[in-house]
């Protein structure tokens, strides 16, 4: 196996956690009507992703090609959204997936693979992005972690699924590989196993704060790195499943942050810049500032106003607004003219 085409490849994942890092802290992603992620919600994940390379095994070439292609150009084009506007959106990623399906017609096996690569990797920022923006904890995604970590070793060291799929799967326009060459056995990382290197330093910056992000994306490059050492030293010449290494030890970080910081952060308290301590300290003293805040006074919204369970969009210890649920708390404070994003809190 070529040792740079084994470097290459860890390069590309270093390039794509980073690019998915600067993209998650600079880009507010509209959040889906879904409400917040809970225990099933990892199950249903789970489920397509055990289910789906059986079905793609029994599918068509060409069907498989039609699907995936679709995927990514949605992937690609709600990624882009935020920068440049749905419509431009739509235009750039049709035109990227014609592009990409052009090289296939015109036989240009290199040209598809280099246009394939860069489409899931902008898509693996993008949905990593989003699942967390929209709610994603760390207790989810290490559950997603330890799931995947036992399905990966059965599909592919105990079984032939993953086999079977890679070499369906393999060559094809969007294909759901970052592959850097194609020959026997190829170098390639699977979608998988990309999408979780990219998601948890993600969700370790949102949780518990950069330095565990730094943490997470340095364990994800270090385990890749290893076992791609280990292809180029001849120890390893098959299949290897990458998640069930990397899986325990997303698990690992998880407990040791959550025992560290007594809990996470939301997405709000992220945004907010909310430093961890302060969230999970519930033995220390309330803040001064947000006890005024909720007492009564003559500001925007009066005490009296608010029902039980209402939630308040407090910024610098004032209340901005309030509303039946953290959304229109929000929306409320921006109603009234609050620009910045208020921590919300429930009454």
């Amino acid at each position: 196996m070529s040792v740079t085409a084994l470097v290459g490849l860890n390069c590309a994942v270093a390039a794509i956690t980073a690019a998915g890092a600067a993209y998650f802290a600079r880009v507010r992603m509209p959040r889906p009507p879904v409400g917040r992620y809970e225990p099933p919600d990892v199950a249903v994940l789970i489920a397509v992703v055990v289910a789906a390379p059986l079905v793609y095994v029994a599918m068509p070439r060409t069907a498989v090609a039609v699907v995936f292609g679709l995927v990514l150009c949605v992937a690609l084009q709600f990624t882009l959204a935020p920068l440049t506007g749905g419509g431009r959106a739509w235009v750039a990623a049709s035109a990227a997936a014609a592009a990409t399906a052009g090289c296939a017609f015109a036989d240009l096996p290199a040209a598809v693979t280099a246009l394939t690569d860069v489409l899931l990797a902008i898509a693996v920022v993008g949905v990593a992005s989003m699942w967390v923006q929209s709610g994603m904890r760390s207790v989810h995604a290490a559950w997603f972690a330890a799931m995947l970590a036992c399905y990966d070793l059965v599909a592919t060291a105990l079984t032939s699924v993953m086999d079977r799929f890679a070499e369906q799967a393999m060559g094809l326009p969007f294909a759901p590989l970052l592959a850097v060459t194609q020959g026997d056995p190829p170098v390639a990382l699977g979608l998988g196993d990309l999408l979780l290197l990219a998601l948890f330093p993600l969700v370790a910056t949102k949780a518990f704060g950069r330095t565990a992000g730094l943490l997470a994306a340095g364990v994800g490059l270090a385990v890749s790195g290893g076992v791609s050492l280990l292809f180029g030293l001849g120890v390893l010449s098959g299949a290897f499943p990458l998640l069930t290494a990397l899986g325990p030890l997303i698990v690992l970080q998880h407990v040791v942050w959550v025992r560290a910081r007594r809990g996470e952060r939301t997405v709000a308290e992220w945004r907010a810049g909310t430093p961890r301590a302060a969230v999970a300290d519930t033995t220390a003293e309330p803040d001064p500032a947000l006890l005024r805040a909720l007492a009564p006074d003559d500001g925007d919204v009066r005490h009296e106003e608010r029902a039980e369970g209402d939630w308040l969009a407090v910024l610098d210890g004032r209340v901005v607004g309030g509303g039946e649920s953290p959304g229109r708390a929000r929306r409320d404070a921006r109603l009234r003219g609050c620009d910045a994003v208020p921590v919300v809190r429930q009454n």
